[in-house]
């Protein structure tokens, strides 16, 4: 499934701190381990990371934060010389991060010294509140063993705002840095409020998939399931390694979303929702009658198609079903009282009073 990082269309081109790297609780496949403690990928539990003294300011690691993980999950090259150094084995595959953080959407890796090794994110025990380094998404220590359950063993908050050790769920992280109770940047959107169990309607984050009539899903299993921030905010390689570390897209989105008021349709300008919700399903109107008129737009009046995001919020609507939530650089107020709302008759059926593309809902029913 997917989401979008912020409605904040004056975001531009800036780099946002998101605060999400892990892919999941997962349990693991038998016989498989993972981590740094007792990985079969490299050649000594400790010593291939702390050797000597190290940089001053460090636990015993010869580079600082981003450089020293680069060390193997970088190039070919940075890995060939671990192998060298009989720190890492030969057989070790691993995925060039460095890659990912080069493109233009990423977490701020590349800020220097910021992250405290004592700090509660983001303003507490002297941290920067802008910083992202990957021991704010990782525990380098945690042993994740075949069989058990995984939870994440770094810290972050729950949708109520109460601080944990150890977060339960991928959110949690993300809320570290995303949440205005925490001193998130003004330009940045608050996810505590938006991903709230009381919402109207959420992208299913923080409360499973309701049971209601969804014919526009890719996956029809995903009813009772609950989505990750990963899930849509992830490399935009197809093949990339899991989680927001960077992409090419705006929101470090994991495909294309046109945003604008205007928009000529495709499969690439809706890439990012047309991933999980069937695009032939969409314009054959099987969800809302009326979404390829205003998608597509009127080739015979001449009236043009306009983005998802005129009608829908991408993480979630306090007040309305459906994601709905209307963006007011596309839509005004109708003409009497100018009111922008959405009313729900029933389920599947409602009316919006407002004014859109020159025409006059007031209201204007379905």
């Amino acid at each position: 499934m997917r989401i979008e990082v912020s409605n904040n269309r004056g975001e531009g081109t800036a780099r946002v701190v998101l605060g999400v790297v892990l892919a999941g609780v997962v349990l693991l496949a038998s016989g498989s381990v993972l981590g740094h403690v007792g990985s079969p990928q490299l050649t000594d539990d400790c010593g291939s990371c702390h050797v000597g003294h190290g940089k001053p300011g460090e636990p015993m690691l010869g580079k600082s934060e981003e450089d020293f993980c680069y060390q193997c999950h970088g190039s070919d090259q940075e890995r060939s010389r671990m192998v060298a150094e009989g720190r890492l084995l030969p057989s070790a595959r691993l995925m060039d991060m460095r890659q990912e953080f080069d493109k233009q959407y990423t977490h701020p890796v590349e800020r220097q010294g910021m992250h405290s090794p004592t700090e509660v994110l983001p303003t507490f025990g002297g941290a920067e509140v802008s910083h992202a380094e990957c021991v704010d998404c990782h525990n380098p220590h945690q042993r994740l063993e075949a069989g058990k359950r995984m939870d994440f063993a770094v810290s972050g908050y729950s949708i109520n705002g109460q601080h944990m050790e150890r977060s339960l769920h991928q959110y949690e992280i993300c809320l570290k840095c995303h949440t205005d109770k925490m001193g998130a940047k003004s330009s940045e959107m608050s996810l505590d409020r938006v991903f709230a169990v009381n919402v109207r309607s959420q992208h299913p984050v923080t409360v499973p998939l309701s049971g209601r009539l969804l014919p526009s899903m890719v996956d029809k299993a995903m009813t009772g399931q609950r989505m990750k921030c990963s899930d849509c905010h992830r490399s935009s390689d197809r093949d990339g390694p899991r989680g927001p570390h960077g992409s090419d897209y705006e929101f470090m989105l994991s495909g294309n979303y046109n945003r604008d008021v205007y928009v000529r349709e495709s499969a690439f300008a809706f890439e990012f929702c047309y991933s999980c919700h069937d695009r032939f399903s969409i314009l054959g109107n099987e969800s809302f009658p009326f979404h390829r008129e205003h998608i597509e737009g009127d080739p015979v009046s001449g009236r043009k198609g306009t983005s998802c995001y005129t009608c829908h919020a991408s993480h979630g609507s306090p007040e309305n079903p459906n994601l709905i939530k209307f963006n007011l650089q596309a839509v005004t107020g109708e003409k009497s009282g100018r009111r922008v709302e959405y009313l729900e008759t029933s389920q599947g059926s409602g009316t919006c009073v407002l004014e859109c593309h020159g025409h006059n809902h007031a209201p204007g029913g379905y």
